[in-house]
């Protein structure tokens, strides 16, 4: 059986925050899971009243929501990269979740690959994100999605810095 893979609907809305909160607590566990991020706080202004941002789940029959992924604008915060993205010409992936049950069962390349399908209609040339050498497989997972590595952070978050061009 196959997922589905589709924008979240507004009345799904706490559903894919319960889980992309669950998963989250899961894998990064010294966040605090009961702290909202802002996205997630103001989710239908950030994802779904917007023409440049989505927001999407992978849903499995009786198991409900099983992935997520979503892109923001790139806001130019991060000192390790400032200055590589003219402004609104980046796209940032984020929360990247697949339930652990349904790791290693193409999920994740599933939910890249729809992204993909929508960001060609919006005003990109980039996608960027970040992932941690700490989570299993992430770098690896990512560079077979096509994205390169621009750097890494040294410091307790090992964070690594990629990107991709979108192909339009």
């Amino acid at each position: 059986m196959k997922p589905e893979v589709r924008p979240v609907q507004s009345h799904e809305i706490q559903e894919v925050i319960n889980f992309a909160m669950g998963v989250r607590s899961e894998v990064f566990p010294m966040m605090d899971p009961t702290e909202l991020p802002k996205d997630f706080e103001q989710f239908r202004d950030t994802y779904i009243n917007r023409k440049d941002t989505t927001f999407l789940l992978a849903r499995m029959g009786e198991a409900g929501v099983i992935g997520s992924i979503g892109i923001v604008p790139y806001d130019g915060r991060i000192q390790a990269i400032e200055g590589r993205y003219p402004v609104n010409t980046a796209a940032e992936v984020v929360k990247v979740y697949v339930d652990p049950a349904y790791r290693r069962y193409g999920i994740g390349s599933l939910l890249v690959k729809e992204l993909e399908q929508i960001i060609t209609k919006m005003p990109y040339t980039t996608l960027y994100l970040h992932t941690h050498r700490f989570l299993p497989g992430a770098v690896d997972f990512w560079e077979r999605q096509g994205f390169t590595f621009i750097t890494e952070e040294q410091n307790e978050w090992q964070i690594v810095h990629m990107d991709k061009p979108i192909n339009v």
